[in-house]
């Protein structure tokens, strides 16, 4: 446990090397550590790994229902997934543990009471403004990041930046939200501030694998297929674990490859994407490519 945060506070830290930290911490004597799960959680959302994700998370939260930053990042995760629905039960149940003062939706108890997607949503959504307004001007940047969330599910970009640009007032030095307003950038079709916003975040977090994905994504919106080639090929580097001549050293992001192979395509360099099929070594693409 103790090793995994040292790797995580590092700003190049390798984040797959802080999962295996956490891995190992949860294996040998920390299975019941809710904060070690919400750790293992984390560091796997931002090695763009979804599904070890939220199987960390929910642990993380069976065992402590009311750790909140293990609730943001499951719902977090759900909303990456298209899993409206239990983003927004998650939502609720972090409102309700941090502003239990906030009145609980009547309904929430029967999800099979709701008629549609869009009445839970309106809903949570609700609760969340009643919270913003009973703060008092007072900026909790969890709080806004939770209504960009419900923003951003119903496709209201411009709500959304302006709940991530207020949090980030408060917490200028999170790198998690820099990539979570790029992302809304690019969404609106402002790829070139998502850009700056994405730089921002690996100013402050090199090794942050999801962000470097999505920064080669918009390089490849505004045409810029080469940067974007190296983008991907970076993350993929940090990717890897241990020696590059061990068992298991190759990279299995297929995510990560499938985009790289159509970076390749654009660039009408069929070579190099029929490479990312057959040789999956990301070294032999260092003599073309600066990453």
């Amino acid at each position: 446990m103790e090793q995994g945060l040292k790797i995580l506070e590092s700003p190049g830290g390798s984040l797959s090397q802080a999962a295996l930290a956490f891995e190992a911490a949860v294996q040998m004597g920390q299975i019941d550590n809710s904060e070690a799960w919400m750790y293992l959680g984390k560091v796997q959302a931002e090695n763009e790994k979804e599904e070890a994700a939220i199987s960390a998370f929910q642990r993380s939260v069976q065992l402590n229902p009311g750790n909140l930053d293990a609730l943001m990042g499951l719902s977090v995760c759900y909303t990456n997934e298209n899993q409206e629905l239990q983003a927004y039960a998650t939502l609720n149940r972090w409102l309700t543990t941090k502003y239990p003062a906030i009145p609980e939706n009547i309904q929430k108890s029967d999800p099979n009471s709701y008629t549609s997607t869009y009445e839970v949503h309106e809903s949570t959504t609700s609760r969340f403004i009643q919270a913003v307004q009973s703060s008092k001007g007072v900026i909790d940047p969890d709080l806004q990041l939770g209504l960009g969330v419900l923003f951003y599910n119903r496709n209201e970009y411009d709500k959304v930046i302006d709940c991530f640009s207020s949090a980030l007032r408060v917490r200028s030095g999170d790198y998690l939200l820099w990539n979570r307003l790029g992302a809304t950038l690019a969404n609106s079709g402002r790829s070139e501030e998502a850009i700056e916003a994405y730089r921002k975040a690996l100013e402050l977090k090199p090794s942050f694998v999801r962000c470097r994905y999505n920064l080669g994504v918009s390089c490849i919106n505004i045409g810029c297929y080469r940067e974007a080639a190296e983008h991907l090929l970076g993350a993929l580097s940090l990717h890897v674990v241990g020696d590059q001549k061990a068992l298991g050293y190759v990279n299995v992001s297929e995510n990560l490859w499938d985009t790289l192979r159509r970076t390749f395509i654009q660039m009408s360099r069929m070579d190099l994407a029929e490479m990312t099929q057959t040789d999956r070594d990301v070294n032999k693409y260092r003599k073309e490519f600066d990453f």
